[in-house]
């Protein structure tokens, strides 16, 4: 039997139960929203054919009623239906965008887990690579400060230094780039565009001076003479997996600190393109229930 025909869980070595046979013209629509493994995007897809934009703004109970009435839906699992919420969120407010509260429980959700907005759950760097990578194939936005402190802080746990798109985002939080002053010798986070030092410009000097500009009358010359570092270096990393991109596969030093932070972002841009595979798939399968 080809993997296909089993695919959300019809087998057709089954005989048809009657109330599916009346509705035979509704497959594959009938099982999808029952698939746990659904597609986010997928499941934007097909509730923007039926509703157009009008289902975000539907309470929860409307919206469940109404997917099950329009598309005879056998049901609406419980994964999808985190998945269905964590959409809506991400499309009708910045909360994702800006609070990792909110961003954290909505990996979860894309990622086909349970989310909680109780405990913060750790998100695993493969499960932020898909989720972004999914979150921007539903809503594009500019993350916030707070959002790239706290993907920088999953990669330290990990023990990572880089981070290669879609979370190319958060690498200035990860590398945490410092200057050193020649003049002064200050060194300190490297977080004001100007390049300047912040101790030789005076720049907070004056308790209401919070506009982060140097102080009235400092030459422009002045605080330049800085050198900029990296206390997380991303370069050999970003080689590393620069390399095993391009040959699709090499050996691994398991006692390489490069080699192993690179096993793990390969498993995890590995992960992240098995989503789009299934996303294709089932789009593919749905064909006329979703909108481009």
């Amino acid at each position: 039997m080809a993997e296909t025909d089993t695919k959300w869980g019809f087998d057709p070595q089954r005989p048809i139960p009657r109330v599916l046979r009346e509705r035979e013209s509704k497959e594959p629509i009938v099982r999808f929203f029952s698939f746990h493994d659904a597609h986010p995007k997928a499941l934007v897809l097909v509730l923007m054919k039926a509703f157009d934009l009008e289902w975000v703004e539907w309470e929860p109970e409307v919206l469940k009623e109404e997917i099950v009435k329009e598309f005879q839906a056998t049901g609406v699992s419980h994964r999808n239906w985190g998945k269905i919420q964590a959409c809506r969120t991400l499309m009708t407010s910045r909360g994702f965008w800006e609070e990792y509260n909110i961003f954290s429980p909505i990996i979860q959700a894309l990622n086909n887990n349970d989310p909680s907005f109780d405990t913060l759950r750790r998100a695993e760097i493969s499960q932020l690579m898909a989720g972004v990578d999914m979150a921007f194939g539903i809503e594009r936005g500019d993350f916030s400060d707070e959002i790239k402190g706290y993907v920088a802080a999953c990669a330290i746990d990990a023990g990572i230094m880089f981070l290669p798109p879609p979370l190319d985002f958060a690498q200035l939080y990860l590398s945490d780039v410092k200057y050193v002053c020649k003049v002064c010798g200050n060194v300190d986070s490297l977080d004001l565009e100007d390049g300047r030092c912040d101790l030789c410009t005076s720049r907070y000097k004056d308790v209401h001076n919070l506009n982060g500009r140097a102080a009235d009358g400092v030459p422009p010359e002045v605080g330049t003479q800085i050198s900029v570092f990296a206390t997380r270096d991303p370069g050999e990393v970003r080689k590393r997996f620069q390399e095993l991109m391009l040959l699709g596969s090499a050996e691994l030093n398991d006692n390489d600190p490069v080699d192993v932070q690179t096993a793990k972002l390969v498993v995890a841009h590995k992960y992240m393109l098995l989503r789009r595979s299934q996303l294709d798939e089932q789009l593919k399968e749905l064909g006329s229930w979703v909108t481009r």
